[in-house]
């Protein structure tokens, strides 16, 4: 199912925004603050390789899809 652009950026920024709160909370409940920047870069790291890996997983995906269409042929 395809969604729109801005409900992409949407779900892309709230998922940013909870993991760096996560990333931020965990730092100081270990006693091992990280600050809130850091949590954002790091929470931005973790997003966009799991971004890929999903566009990849997809492609591939495809790639196999049309294989298999063109053996039965």
């Amino acid at each position: 199912m395809a969604r729109s652009p801005g409900a992409e950026a949407v779900s892309i920024a709230l998922w940013w925004g909870g993991l760096t709160v996560l990333l931020w909370g965990g730092g100081h409940l270990r006693d091992a603050p990280a600050s809130l920047v850091a949590c954002a870069a790091s929470a931005a790291l973790l997003i966009s390789l799991g971004e890929v890996a999903h566009w990849l997983r997809c492609r591939i995906r495809e790639h196999w899809a049309a294989a298999r269409r063109n053996r039965t042929r």
